[in-house]
C-alpha cells in the first residue's frame, strides 16, 4: 500500500458522544480501511474552515496480514485503526518534524510544568479524554494545541498498544502485532508518555527521562 503526500478526500467528523469515542471512530473509519495509507483525513477537533486537529487513515502500521492457514477466526488485519495525527496552526497542517514526542516533552519541560491549572488538564485528559476545564495561557506551543495533539496520540497509543477488536467494537478482527509478526506489548503506549510528564513536573530533565523510559 503506497502513502500519500496529501489526502484524497477531508471529511468533517463530530464525536457525539466522548464516552464512545473508539466506538464512534470504529464505526466512521472502517468502510475506509482499504484506501490508500494517508489518502483519507478527518477534521476531528475544529471544523474544515478553521481546523484544529486532523487525523489521517489508513495509518503506517496497518497492514494485511500474511497466513499460513486462514479460517473463520483468523484475524487478517494488523492494527486496524492506526492513523496519523495532524496538528493545525492558524489553518496550517505542521509537518510531522515539527510536533514530535520530544518536542513535546521538552515544551512542557520549559514552559508549562510549573502550571497547576495546566497539569489538572493533563490528569483529566489522561483519565477520560476530555478537556473540561479553563486552558490556562503558557508559552511555548499554543496549550489547547498540545492538549488536543495529546489527547489524539494518547487515543492512537490505545489503539496501537491497549485495545483489542472486541474493546472497541470492530465487526472486523484484527491484532496488535508488528511487522516481523511479533504480538505488541499491550499496556504501553499513553502510560508511558504520561510516566514522563510526571517525572518532568518533579523537576526531572528531559535528559534525564530519555534514560529511565525508553523514548519512540
Amino acid at each position: 500500500m503506497g502513502e500519500k503526500s496529501k489526502p484524497d478526500k477531508v471529511i468533517q467528523l463530530k464525536i457525539k458522544n466522548p464516552k464512545r469515542i473508539y466506538q464512534e471512530l470504529v464505526r466512521t473509519l472502517e468502510p475506509y480501511r482499504d484506501e490508500q495509507r494517508l489518502s483519507i483525513e478527518f477534521i476531528i477537533e475544529g471544523t474544515k474552515k478553521k481546523p484544529l486537529i486532523g487525523i489521517r487513515y489508513p495509518g503506517r502500521k496497518m497492514f494485511k496480514r500474511e497466513l499460513k492457514r486462514v479460517s473463520k477466526n483468523s484475524a487478517l488485519w494488523a492494527n486496524l485503526f492506526d492513523f496519523l495525527v495532524v496538528p493545525y496552526l492558524n489553518g496550517k497542517p505542521l509537518k510531522e518534524n515539527e510536533f514530535t514526542f520530544q518536542k513535546i516533552l521538552k515544551d512542557f519541560e520549559e514552559n508549562k510544568r510549573e502550571s497547576a491549572e495546566f497539569w489538572n488538564l493533563i490528569e483529566q485528559l489522561y483519565k477520560t479524554n476530555e478537556i473540561k476545564l479553563e486552558v490556562p495561557k503558557l508559552s511555548g506551543i499554543p496549550p489547547k494545541l498540545f492538549l488536543l495533539v495529546l489527547k489524539w496520540i494518547w487515543i492512537q497509543e490505545d489503539f496501537n498498544y491497549k485495545l483489542s477488536w472486541k474493546d472497541v467494537g470492530s465487526s472486523t478482527m484484527y491484532v496488535l502485532e508488528s511487522r516481523t509478526g511479533s504480538r505488541v506489548s499491550r499496556g504501553a503506549g499513553r502510560a508511558k508518555f504520561y510516566a514522563a510528564l510526571i517525572l518532568l513536573k518533579h523537576n526531572f530533565t528531559f535528559e534525564e527521562i530519555k534514560k529511565i523510559i525508553p523514548l519512540y
